[in-house]
């Protein structure tokens, strides 16, 4: 079965997918609708926030679908994965980015496109690479195992003050 994910790490997992996400698409979509970088990056920021609660819901329900289908993500769950989210996305970040960029949501829907034919990937292939990177190191962790009995350490003396080794006495 796999390890389930707790909330830190769902927070650590959207906040590394959005800040990639941004470092890379914010000045590619600078160049697409030539508008300035600091338009760009507000609009991606804005639309990161915006996937980050999107995403930390959608990946806790996606998880748990899958933590009770199997014992590990197989490809074609993480192209479905990709899918949901991205269209989940795209029906609150065409009108944002219609009303930014000042632009009509036709245009806008066409800008997102062109922008959803380059973040599919990105988002099969982080999620796809941030399972495998998991697999490894949860495998790798030491587990304590329950049914080997504890074993003490050198200094595990009943008391500070108890000798490590029975001392002789002169008069026995």
């Amino acid at each position: 079965m796999a390890t389930p994910r707790s909330l830190y790490e769902r927070i650590f997992q959207v906040l590394l997918f959005e800040g990639l996400a941004i470092s890379i698409f914010a000045p590619v979509l600078s160049w697409v609708v030539d508008k300035p970088l600091g338009d760009a990056t507000a609009l991606t920021v804005a639309i990161s926030i915006t996937a980050m609660l999107w995403g930390l819901a959608f990946n806790s329900f996606f998880g748990v679908l899958i933590s009770c289908a199997s014992s590990g993500v197989q490809k074609w769950q993480r192209v479905i994965h990709a899918l949901g989210f991205e269209t989940g996305l795209v029906l609150v970040a065409v009108p944002l980015s219609a009303w930014w960029l000042q632009m009509t949501l036709v245009q806008a829907l066409l800008m997102d496109l062109g922008l959803l034919l380059v973040f599919l990937p990105y988002t099969f292939c982080f999620y796809w690479a941030y399972d495998m990177l998991r697999q490894r190191l949860v495998k790798a962790r030491p587990r304590p195992n329950a049914s080997e009995p504890r074993k003490p350490s050198v200094n595990s003396r009943s008391s500070q003050y108890t000798p490590a080794r029975a001392v002789k006495t002169s008069g026995s």
